[in-house]
Order: C-alpha cells, then structure tokens, then sequence
C-alpha cells in the first residue's frame, strides 16, 4: 500500500492588526508554514499532510483563529510516497 502526501496551498484573510496572531497560530499548526503576507490581512500559507482530512481540519482549525475572515483553498496536490527530505542552506 502506498503512502499519500497532499500539498496544499491557501489564501488566508484576516484582520490586519490581528495578522501577527494569526500567522503565529497558523505557523504552529501541523505541516503548516506561512509564506507571505501583505501586511493588510492577506497569508499565504501551505499546508503538508498525509490525507484530505487532514487538509479540511487544518482549514477548519484557521477559520476557527480570532481575527480570520476566510481562509480559501487555491492548489491541492497528492503524490504517492514519503516526502523528500531537504537540506536547509545556511
């Protein structure tokens, strides 16, 4: 049985004064990373997780954050196998 590996990427929009909040919750979350914001309520955030379910907790879980209007799915992936290991670069 092969394994699944889902790579999904979101825009979030929330409050601009709760936007460090929000981005600290988010970034605190399983598989999640922040990659950009606007500054004026706008994340864009992806998500690594190993199934569909987990996809729509994450989502639920930062729609549910204080300050957050809507968090929108905008790329969903799935590749079979484990996810590479990367190396970091100084």
């Amino acid at each position: 049985m092969s394994v699944e590996f889902h790579v999904s990427s979101l825009v979030v929009h929330g409050t601009g004064e709760r936007l460090p909040a929000i981005s600290a919750a988010i970034a605190a979350l399983p598989g999640a990373e922040v990659h950009a914001s606007d500054g004026a309520g706008k994340l864009v955030v992806t998500l690594e997780t190993s199934s569909e379910a987990e996809i729509s907790m994450r989502i639920d879980a930062i729609r549910a954050l204080e300050g957050v209007f809507a968090a929108s799915l905008v790329y969903h992936q799935v590749e079979d196998g484990e996810p590479e290991e990367t190396e970091s670069v100084p």
